[in-house]
């Protein structure tokens, strides 16, 4: 029984061990582009470069947002792709196409409900042209 709870309580430190370490720049604290910033050794940060884009709004419609789950154990539809948030440490289940035209979103989120997909709703980006 005493081997038992060792080995018990062995594999869970291993498991918590073994949990993926979160980056960096999670850490950090929002950063505000385009002011200056001092870097240890006196030099400062160049701003961020320009280009002669303009900001469009694009759609993406987001059916899943998994905590302790990998998107691996789930067939998902093949529209549809997972992304992982290092920071919030989640998977989410997103369109794998972005949309300029709110209609075309609209309709893929209605196709999305009909095959099971309840919790789909149309999220917002800015793209550049």
């Amino acid at each position: 029984m005493k081997n038992l709870c060792f080995l018990l309580v062995w594999v869970c430190s291993c498991a918590l061990y073994a949990q993926a370490e979160k980056p960096p720049y999670c850490e950090e604290g929002p950063a505000t582009y385009g002011s200056v910033a001092a870097i240890p050794g006196g030099s400062t940060t160049p701003s961020l470069p320009r280009f002669a884009t303009t900001p469009t709004k694009e759609y993406k419609i987001q059916v899943a947002i998994l905590r302790y789950t990998s998107p691996s154990e789930y067939p998902f539809h093949p529209t549809l792709v997972a992304r992982y948030r290092p920071c919030e440490q989640v998977w989410v289940v997103e369109s794998r196409e972005s949309f300029a035209d709110h209609a075309k979103a609209e309709a893929l989120q209605k196709e999305l409900k009909k095959l099971g997909y309840a919790g789909a709703y149309i999220t917002e980006l800015i793209g550049y042209q």
